[in-house]
């Protein structure tokens, strides 16, 4: 009963007139849990937001077991390929620079950029948080309040909105990339389990205007033989019938897997245009570990393909 009220709130609070109300109302109750573990946190805020309880002892859902993982696995490398600036370095490491949006700049307080030096515009993101973004556009953009949302982020430690523990020794910075006109661009989320990439998503309509995730986004789900999927995300999707998939789809789907071999699990994000691949981040738990697959048997089965029992002593909090 109270995560439908939760969601009906939600879907009420959550469009562009009120989402700034909306914010102030989430941190409030992450200011009321604070006193809570990190396992109290994640079972009530599971069941606040899906109406699911977690069974965190024989996990068996998909969903379980991505919450399992991010109470318990500690693998140190989550926290550089998590940092968005640290990340760069394990790209280029792996021979994939070419695929990096180009970097103007990397900052530990919006004070110090010199926005003079800068093109008319660029884009801006932190590097120890989700969703902090916006275009910076010279005579167009408002400076003090942008100011305001990055150096206040600075102050953040994205840990304590999530309980995701890779967030939690990220240093915080700015980056400034090149500007990129997104109505060009798809976003491609690749999930992969055990280092196979089992499905991913499209999105269309990624960003809105000035930068910031768009309300009004469209998510579909495909297979790795391009079916596309009968699982709901509570997403709203797009209409397929014409689309083309990407023809970087396999090189995405290559880079993925390598990238993510260390881990039992996760996501990796990539933006792409009709002749343009670049990389866009990697994610340990979806949602922040909250996105179901509905119907339930979807969750059991791709369940099965997350092998914690494979999980090397050294990075399972549970077994030192």
């Amino acid at each position: 009963m109270l995560n439908k009220i939760k969601l009906t709130l939600r879907k009420l609070l959550l469009r562009e007139s009120t989402k700034d109300f909306y914010k102030k109302i989430r941190q409030l109750k992450i200011t009321l849990l604070h006193i809570l573990n990190d396992e109290q946190y994640v079972r009530l805020n599971m069941k606040l937001n899906t109406g699911l309880k977690l069974n965190l002892d024989n996990p068996q859902m998909h969903v379980e077991k991505i919450n399992w993982l991010k109470l318990n696995y500690r693998n140190p490398l989550q926290t550089e390929y998590t940092d968005k600036y640290k990340m760069r370095e394990h790209l280029i490491k792996h021979n994939y620079g070419h695929i990096l949006p180009p970097l103007i700049g990397v900052y530990d307080s919006f004070n110090k950029i010199e926005l003079d030096t800068l093109p008319n515009k660029v884009f801006m993101k932190t590097t120890h948080t989700s969703g902090v973004n916006q275009i910076l556009e010279k005579d167009v953009t408002d400076i003090d309040k942008t100011a305001k949302k990055f150096n206040k982020a600075l102050k953040q430690n994205y840990y304590k909105f999530s309980r995701e523990w890779n967030y939690k020794n990220i240093p915080p910075r700015i980056l400034i990339e090149e500007y990129l006109d997104m109505t060009q661009y798809l976003d491609y989320k690749l999930f992969v389990f055990n280092g196979k990439v089992e499905f991913f998503a499209v999105i269309k309509g990624i960003n809105d205007d000035k930068g910031n995730q768009s309300l009004n986004n469209r998510f579909n789900l495909y297979d790795t033989k391009l079916n596309k999927l009968r699982v709901d995300v509570k997403r709203k999707e797009f209409n397929d019938t014409d689309f083309e998939f990407s023809q970087f789809l396999n090189e995405m789907i290559n880079i993925a897997e390598d990238l993510s071999s260390p881990f039992p699990f996760c996501r990796v994000d990539f933006l792409v245009s009709e002749n343009k691949l670049i990389f866009g981040e990697m994610t340990f738990h979806p949602n922040g570990g909250e996105m179901v697959l509905y119907p339930l048997e979807n969750e059991y089965y791709y369940g099965e393909k997350i092998k914690l029992e494979e999980i090397p002593k050294t990075y399972n909090r549970r077994k030192k």
